[in-house]
């Protein structure tokens, strides 16, 4: 719909920068939302900043990224309708918005306080390196992607001076790791290449191990906290984590996990119960 109402150039900016994905960044929301403060205008105002600073340095990655893969991406019948590589926005253009971009979320980042800016120079850097090379390291690729989702939750913490249990953290990046090894495991089972093929068992161990860390740290967190009602949402994470074990092993199409989370409906009305149930214990 957006393609017929906008003009040609901003759609194919706009379509770039992957909107969709910033539901990644509404992990900056964790600390406010577990810790009570969701409704105070103030920490409210500067987690919005932190997520827009995030969401436009993670659009300008994305730009720079799909530059990066514009060859194997025009071979890929699904990333091959992606303005770079489908040649509608051009490389030069590509890297002015990138740049564009990321020096926008850094800039945010900067006005917010040099700490917060310390964080997401650090996700630009890293996220740089993995579109250049580590992308391609197996295990260190997935780690980097926990790195940005973990970075999220402290810096919504950092920002509000919030403090966050380690449980919780934990429970971040196990959660991150499940995720990203479930998109691993669904891109090597999909590849024609027998070594990659070769490498869906091995995915499927970590998984294993990661999801049981999901779940225990979270049980721990919710003992940890001052709300013992926290316990109650716990069935919400264990249905959650196990259903998308079940997207993973049965139903083979853990895709992007903004893709999973629209797509399939059990997991998309979990996450809203979840949310709704930890406004109502700690923000009600």
């Amino acid at each position: 719909m957006l393609k017929t109402i906008l003009p040609p150039p901003t759609y194919y900016f706009l379509s770039e920068m992957r909107i969709k994905q910033w539901t990644k960044n509404l992990f900056v929301y964790a600390a406010i939302l577990f810790h009570g403060n969701l409704f105070n205008v103030e920490a409210l105002a500067v987690t919005t900043l932190a997520f827009f600073s995030f969401s436009f340095t993670a659009s300008g990655i994305y730009f720079f990224n799909d530059i990066i893969d514009i060859e194997r991406d025009r071979l890929n019948p699904k990333k091959c309708t992606r303005p770079i590589a489908a040649g509608r926005i051009s490389k030069s253009s590509g890297y002015f918005c990138a740049a564009l971009l990321m020096i926008a979320g850094l800039a945010i980042a900067y006005g917010i306080n040099f700490s917060c800016f310390m964080i997401v120079l650090s996700y630009v850097i890293l996220n740089l390196l993995y579109s250049i090379r580590l992308k391609h390291v197996i295990i260190i690729d997935v780690l980097i992607i926990s790195y940005g989702f973990v970075s999220r939750t402290v810096i919504g913490a950092l920002v509000t001076q919030i403090h966050m249990t380690i449980w919780f953290i934990l429970c971040v990046m196990f959660l991150s790791l499940l995720l990203a090894l479930g998109k691993r495991r669904y891109d090597n089972s999909m590849s024609t290449n027998p070594q990659k093929v070769l490498h869906v068992e091995f995915f499927d161990q970590l998984i294993t191990i990661v999801a049981a860390g999901v779940v225990m740290c979270y049980s721990l967190f919710t003992l940890d906290t001052d709300t013992t009602e926290m316990i109650f949402t716990l069935p919400l994470v264990l249905y959650g984590t196990f259903y998308y074990l079940y997207i993973v092993r049965v139903k083979q199409n853990s895709g992007a996990p903004d893709e999973v989370l629209y797509k399939e409906t059990p997991i998309l009305i979990t996450v809203i119960l979840y949310v709704a149930c930890v406004i109502l214990i700690r923000n009600v």
